[in-house]
């Protein structure tokens, strides 16, 4: 199936993250009415935010094609208005210091839980 046919025309949460680390939050999401969709790497999330705007993408640091850093500066490059989080295993020292000057609004760390990750997107949203 192309990207056209599996995910929404646009949403609120954009997940790029390798497998399914992200289910049980994005099943959470949807039941709560959000729209959410997941790619697996960054060319793919590139092309999902070319087409209507997405409110937030969550994606991994390590993406199996570029960095989360590269990836942040690509999409808000794109979509200024796009909260950017990056999740982090193992981050070296100046990680948050990087993925700020990339413009990411936040870092979270992994594997991604609901009560690590919901209030840092809640207080990005408000």
């Amino acid at each position: 199936m192309s990207p056209e046919e599996t995910w929404p025309e646009s949403g609120d949460f954009l997940f790029a993250t390798a497998g399914k680390q992200c289910a049980a939050i994005e099943s959470l999401l949807v039941r709560n009415g959000l729209r959410v969709a997941r790619v697996e790497n960054g060319e793919e999330a590139l092309s999902v935010l070319k087409g209507k705007p997405w409110k937030v993408l969550v994606a991994d640091a390590m993406l199996p094609d570029m960095d989360g850093i590269e990836l942040t500066r690509a999409a808000l490059e794109k979509h200024p208005g796009l909260l950017v989080i990056l999740g982090v295993t193992d981050p070296p020292e100046d990680f948050g210091k990087n993925a700020a000057m990339a413009g990411a609004a936040g870092v979270v760390y992994k594997p991604y839980e609901p009560d690590k990750l919901f209030p840092l997107l809640w207080f990005l949203m408000q």
